[in-house]
């Protein structure tokens, strides 16, 4: 079993392949995991798969140098990945999963459906590593929430070029000088959902109407003791309230009631989907929650 990467891409070929031969020539083509790099899981939109967004000039040039090695026959940016995956890596495993990049939601969706195919909650999964260098800062940004919320990715790397006009071309790093090109490699923690969100705006729906925020936290209080017994109201309203005031509650004074986005979140919050991928599930059938992603895979190499 070796080592799975996510990353997205856009019109930059090099932001996928940089990272992912640093990695070959810096760790070592095989780990304890196997390959370093066995599979390439790539999010990207369908104006980029179909070509209608073409890549930037790319240059494959010889490690660590500016120099020439080979020809770049496409100027699309997937086929450039590919065709660089496949000379650099054998027997690698690609696949290709379409996205919305400019959609929060349908990354997060989708990204969460892929984590899941390949790590199953409650099964011994694949060893995964993301990039978050390609395609853009919403694709990414649903990555990271994908990642920290999971906890079952130990590792996120990008890399940097300092003036992309002149560098961003290069398919593998061209220089050794950190302040030229970086791979940064960031370890991960997994960071616990408080569930105290989704009681209180349980709560909130119930009501479905204006309620004082000391007798909110009474039937807080009465319902999840364990939760809430300590909490002074100065606590629930600067460590809770005040988040929530104006993003999925409204407020009048002392008095609040859940919003419409609030109700979309706690939509999301009790979805299986999500509740697999933070661990409060683990009995739900995987393959139907991702028996979607048959249809958006649509390459494997």
């Amino acid at each position: 079993m070796g080592i799975t990467h996510f990353t997205g891409l856009g019109k930059s070929p090099g932001a996928v392949t940089s990272g992912l031969s640093y990695i070959k020539h810096e760790y070592g083509e095989r780990t304890k995991y196997g390959a370093m790099v066995e599979r390439v899981i790539i999010f990207t939109s369908k104006n980029i798969v179909d070509g209608k967004e073409k890549a930037i000039p790319s240059v494959y040039n010889e490690y660590m140098t500016r120099e020439w090695k080979k020809d770049v026959r496409s100027n699309n940016s997937l086929e450039i990945v590919e065709d660089f995956l496949k000379c650099e890596f054998s027997d690698i495993d690609i696949r290709v999963y379409v996205v919305d990049v400019n959609d929060f939601e349908d990354c997060f969706r989708i990204i969460t459906q892929a984590l899941l195919k390949f790590h199953p909650r409650g099964k011994t999964g694949k060893h995964i590593w993301v990039n978050i260098t390609g395609g853009t800062n919403i694709l990414n940004a649903a990555l990271m929430q994908v990642v920290y919320l999971s906890g079952f990715i130990p590792v996120m790397y990008y890399t940097f070029i300092a003036n992309l006009q002149q560098d961003g071309k290069y398919l593998q790093p061209f220089s050794g000088d950190e302040a030229e090109f970086l791979f940064k490699r960031l370890d991960v923690f997994k960071t616990n959902f408080d569930i105290r969100f989704r009681y209180i705006l349980e709560k909130l729906e119930n009501i479905d109407e204006f309620i004082n925020d000391q007798e909110l936290l009474s039937r807080l209080k009465n319902c999840h003791p364990d939760l809430f017994e300590r909490m002074d109201i100065t606590l629930f309203r600067r460590d809770y309230l005040n988040i929530m005031d104006g993003w999925c509650l409204e407020r009048e004074e002392s008095n609040i009631r859940i919003n419409n986005n609030g109700k979309n979140l706690l939509s999301r919050i009790r979805s299986p989907l999500f509740s697999m991928l933070v661990g409060e599930e683990y009995s739900r059938d995987t393959e139907k929650l991702t028996a979607e992603l048959k249809d958006r895979e649509i390459r494997r190499s």
